[in-house]
C-alpha cells in the first residue's frame, strides 16, 4: 500500500521516538479514512436519506453528514496539536505568495 502525501510529509517531519506524537498521528490518519469513507457514503446515498417505517416514508438528512462534520472537527484539533511538535524541512514548508501585483488597503 502506498503512503499518502500527508503521511509521508508527518514520517519526514516528525520525531518517530516521540510515542505520544505518533499515537497522534496514527489517530489522524485513521480518522482521515474515516472521513473519506463517509464523504464516499455520502456521495452514494445523498445528502438526504430517505426513511421508511412501517407505512411512513420520511426524508431526513444522512446521518454521515453530521458523523464527517465531528470527524473533521477531531482531526482539526489533532492537526494542532501534531503541527507545534513536528519541525518541518526547508523543502517541504511552501513558500509565501508574493506580493506582486497585490495592492494595499489605500
Amino acid at each position: 500500500m502506498t503512503k499518502s502525501k500527508i503521511e509521508t510529509f508527518f514520517k519526514e517531519n516528525s520525531d518517530q521516538n516521540d510515542v505520544l506524537l505518533q499515537e497522534k498521528i496514527s489517530r489522524y490518519l485513521d480518522l482521515k479514512k474515516i472521513y473519506k469513507k463517509l464523504g464516499e457514503a455520502i456521495k452514494a446515498d445523498g445528502v438526504r436519506i430517505i426513511v421508511e417505517n412501517g407505512k411512513q416514508k420520511y426524508k431526513k438528512i444522512n446521518p454521515a453528514v453530521q458523523e464527517k462534520q465531528k470527524i473533521n472537527s477531531q482531526m482539526l484539533n489533532l492537526e494542532k496539536e501534531i503541527y507545534m511538535k513536528i519541525k518541518p524541512t526547508r523543502k517541504t514548508v511552501p513558500k509565501p505568495p508574493s506580493d506582486v501585483g497585490k495592492g494595499g488597503l489605500v
